[in-house]
């Protein structure tokens, strides 16, 4: 073990390192004059960083890049096996694992379902795959990230509230430290996708961004200079429980009028289902084979493909609900950037002009002309992304 990456390199190795490091891990492969030029370091402060990281198997000289009129440079990277990082995603009803090298390459992953398990058995799973993925790293692991879904006291590394598994502060940054002594970061899903959107999406070139995941709520994530805005007490970002309509629907939280209760998936299904009940025609009905309990999302966006009127103007309704909310989150934060992702994606064709039309009329006009709308088109990948580039920020 005596080769084992610390806890934090920058505490051990100085900050200069710390910098260097984070530069080829970011933009890399790199040469040592553009390394300079990033950091503001001298070149031979550089060179004898970067010389000495080479030494110890961090750092690698890749390939000799193109020469601009002079001696062609030679590029850095990170050696992709001089350390591991293992992320955890706990979905709705999988447990998903991943090592990854240090260049975030996933090398093993697996898939365990958590269906019917109770509490205490998600907990037990969760070590018993950590203790097997610890072992059987080819490197060695110098962190953890685990996602969950609900709030996180990120911190803390505490669960405060999985709504799929019914956990209730559990500490799970301390729980795996105790048991493994390896650094472990807990975040929750939407936060984690929207890193991953920052570092690999269509976030990529923005510093201030609200990312919303819509799907059957509606869940959201601030970045403010490149990271993520957590609030007093963690639990800044609940933007779909602000409220749009105080005649609105109950929501979940209990309130009526959230933006979650008119703008999700949920919101969606239900506006269908009351609408068949009432007598309208549509062929979700027949998708569903007359049973309304069963209705879903999917069968409301194939339905608009084929130009079902009660899908299309349901649709059209929970995009100027989405319209409204985006609105109210710009005229707050006036960010760069709203992105859209979860499952509402999936009717972009027919929801993104209403959006971007209801939320410019109820916009001032400089904060709307400085952001962008737009879609999320990475998926579930950005979750790992977010939470695996998490760790890398926090260990190096």
């Amino acid at each position: 073990m005596e080769n084992l990456i610390p806890v934090s390199y920058k505490l051990l190795k100085g900050m200069n390192e710390s910098v260097i490091l984070n530069i080829i891990r970011k933009m890399g492969p790199i040469s040592r004059a553009d390394i300079a030029k990033e950091t503001n370091l001298t070149p031979p402060t550089v060179t004898n960083i970067v010389n000495k990281l080479i030494a110890e198997n961090i750092v690698m000289e890749y390939k000799v890049g193109e020469s601009n009129g002079g001696r062609p440079p030679v590029l850095i990277k990170l050696n992709p096996d001089f350390m591991s990082i293992i992320v955890i995603h706990i979905s709705t009803y999988n447990l998903h694992q991943y090592t990854l090298d240090a260049e975030l390459k996933t090398k093993k992953k697996e898939k365990n379902s958590i269906r019917g398990l109770k509490q205490e058995e998600v907990l037990e799973l969760l070590t018993s795959v950590l203790d097997k993925a610890i072992k059987e790293s080819p490197q060695n692991v110098s962190g953890i990230g685990i996602v969950v879904r609900g709030p996180v006291k990120m911190k803390e590394g505490i669960s405060v509230f999985a709504p799929n598994i019914g956990w209730r502060n559990v500490p799970l940054k301390s729980i795996v430290e105790e048991k493994f002594g390896v650094s472990t970061y807990v975040i929750n899903d939407v936060r984690a996708m929207a890193l991953g959107e920052f570092h690999m999406g269509k976030a990529k070139d923005v510093e201030n961004m609200i990312f919303l995941k819509v799907g059957y709520g509606i869940g959201s994530a601030i970045l403010i200079n490149g990271r993520i805005y957590t609030g007093a007490s963690d639990g800044a970002g609940e933007i779909g429980h602000t409220t749009i309509d105080v005649a609105g629907p109950q929501c979940s939280c209990g309130n009526y009028g959230c933006f979650e209760a008119l703008a999700s998936e949920k919101a969606l299904v239900n506006l269908v289902v009351k609408s068949i009940k009432e007598g309208m025609d549509s062929i979700v009905y027949q998708m569903a084979e007359g049973m309304l309990d069963s209705v879903t999302p999917e069968m409301i966006y194939e339905a608009a493909k084929l130009n079902d009127k009660l899908a299309v103007n349901a649709l059209k309704t929970i995009g100027r609900y989405l319209g409204i909310g985006i609105a109210n989150t710009i005229n707050t934060f006036n960010p760069e950037l709203i992105l859209i992702g979860g499952g509402i994606v999936q009717a972009r064709e027919l929801i993104e002009d209403i959006i971007i039309e209801t939320a410019k009329k109820r916009t001032f006009e400089n904060s709307f002309s400085s952001c962008r709308i737009a879609f999320a088109e990475l998926g579930d990948d950005a979750t790992l992304i977010g939470a695996a580039n998490m760790v890398m920020d926090e260990v190096l």
